[in-house]
């Protein structure tokens, strides 16, 4: 009787100490953020900081689809650039920029980077705002460096200011 008590005890325990080690678990697989694309994040940020429509759009495939928020989805380079222009003009200019990834990898010729944002924006005198949200990108190789295919941004509260931009395509 002892021998199966201790049988079935360990058959029961081991399967528990196999999860324990070998494959990441998945919260491990959740951290998985890869300089290169930190990198990339990095001088968007820098761009927007700068307020650098062109640089922005640099950073973007020419197919690039981008989905920022309280606006339709804008398709393209040239439409990204826009959207940046018209925004740097608007009435806030961004001071403080800053990402936490949650996930960054690269598989092969793609990457992804999903996190989230804060922003802290000037509206004249001494007025701010301080805004917080997530962002989702997909990144693909393109000559050597990683070119953004489409972004995704919002915030977690509601809008404060209107859209400075026109949302024609």
């Amino acid at each position: 009787m002892y021998r199966i008590v201790i049988t079935l005890l360990l058959s029961a325990l081991f399967p528990a100490t196999l999860c324990l080690q070998g494959e990441p678990t998945e919260a491990a697989a959740l951290t998985q953020v890869d300089p290169s694309v930190v990198e990339g994040a990095d001088k968007y940020l820098k761009a927007v900081l700068a307020g650098d429509a062109s640089a922005v759009a640099a950073m973007c495939g020419e197919d690039a689809v981008l989905m920022p928020t309280d606006c339709p989805l804008l398709r393209g380079r040239a439409a990204i650039e826009q959207y940046y222009r018209e925004w740097f003009k608007g009435p806030a200019t961004v001071t403080a920029f800053t990402f936490t990834h949650l996930e960054s990898p690269v598989l092969g010729d793609t990457a992804f980077d999903v996190g989230t944002y804060r922003q802290t924006m000037s509206l004249g005198g001494d007025s701010t705002v301080n805004v917080s949200g997530k962002y989702s990108v997909i990144l693909r190789r393109s000559g050597g460096e990683w070119k953004i295919a489409y972004l995704i941004f919002n915030g977690d509260s509601p809008s404060k200011m209107q859209p400075a931009v026109s949302t024609k395509q």
